[in-house]
C-alpha cells in the first residue's frame, strides 16, 4: 500500500495532475490553480533533485507556478504565462528524460 501512495504522489500520475492543472488555471485565468499545481509539484521536484542533499535545481521548480500564480493574481497574465514556460519545459525535459 505504501509503495503505490509512494507512486502516486511522487510519480507521473501527481505530474500529469500538476501540468494539467497549471494549463486549465492559465486558460481560465484562475491562480488558485496554478498554486495548488505547484504545492502538488513540491515532492516530486525534491524528490528529483536528491533530497535531502540537493544535487541539482529540480527542486526549484514549483517556484515558476508560484509566480506564475502571482502574477495571475495582480492581473499580468502574459507575464504569468511567460513564468509558467519553464515549468512545462522542465516537466518536458523529465519525460524526455525518462522515456530514453
Amino acid at each position: 500500500m505504501l509503495e503505490l501512495l509512494f507512486s502516486i504522489f511522487l510519480g507521473w500520475p501527481i505530474i500529469l495532475v500538476t501540468v494539467i492543472l497549471a494549463g486549465v488555471g492559465l486558460f481560465r485565468r484562475d491562480y488558485r490553480l496554478l498554486v495548488t499545481a505547484a504545492v502538488l509539484s513540491l515532492p516530486f521536484s525534491w524528490l528529483l533533485s536528491g533530497f535531502p542533499i540537493v544535487r541539482s535545481p529540480v527542486f526549484l521548480l514549483p517556484l515558476f507556478p508560484f509566480a506564475s500564480g502571482f502574477a495571475m493574481y495582480r492581473g499580468r497574465e502574459m507575464i504569468s504565462w511567460l513564468l509558467a514556460v519553464p515549468f512545462f519545459l522542465g516537466v518536458l525535459l523529465l519525460y524526455y528524460v525518462a522515456s530514453a
